[in-house]
């Protein structure tokens, strides 16, 4: 039986065979750039008391928020009437450390459910100002739904570095009432769970 060499394989199956083996190394090099590393958000002492996690939690995953939020200013209250601008976004979405979709649904009662299936929802918040036009900082306490994932255990939820999110402009009166405005907003979300669990 004769073998045939390297050299002797025709310059077309050789060149076709390099084309895949480039693109095989392409696409390795591009899952391994998907992963990015947590930032340094364990060093809670950097934090405002308020929205630090305790000690015995780790920090486990990190998702970013990159988009816009839409308001609509309402009545909160009659006699004497008083106006708020209300989020109306029913859900934002979250990309997580290693590019999976998570998705977040603002509020007293927050919640995040990844694309995993798993999911945690907040159970009671502290936060503390972050600017005019942005967002305040927060600390979750949260409670998992049991099904395992990446958010099973979670036990701490922090939204930090959050730039805009909010009119600072714009009042809102009764002049405005049914207006609709969206502003650009960012934010990291760190999920926490105990160590050891």
């Amino acid at each position: 039986m004769q073998t045939t060499s390297p050299s002797h394989v025709p310059r077309g199956r050789l060149s076709r065979r390099f084309g895949l083996l480039v693109l095989v190394g392409s696409a390795a090099l591009l899952g391994a750039c998907s992963h990015r590393p947590l930032q340094p958000y364990n060093t809670q002492q950097d934090l405002p008391e308020a929205v630090r996690v305790p000690d015995g939690y780790q920090p486990v995953l990190e998702a970013t928020s990159n988009g816009t939020l839409l308001y609509e200013c309402q009545a909160v209250k009659r006699a004497p009437y008083e106006y708020e601008w209300l989020m109306r976004n029913g859900s934002v979405d979250l990309t997580d450390t290693y590019g999976a979709a998570i998705m977040h649904k603002p509020g007293a009662r927050a919640s995040w459910v990844h694309r995993d299936g798993s999911s945690v929802t907040a159970r009671e918040f502290s936060e503390v100002p972050n600017g005019i036009s942005s967002l305040p900082l927060q600390r979750y306490t949260a409670q998992s739904s049991g099904v395992p994932g990446v958010l099973h255990n979670i036990t701490y939820v922090q939204r930090l570095r959050t730039v805009g999110g909010w009119i600072s402009t714009t009042p809102c009166t009764s002049a405005q009432l049914g207006m609709r405005m969206t502003v650009p907003y960012e934010a990291d979300y760190i999920f926490w769970r105990a160590k050891g669990s």
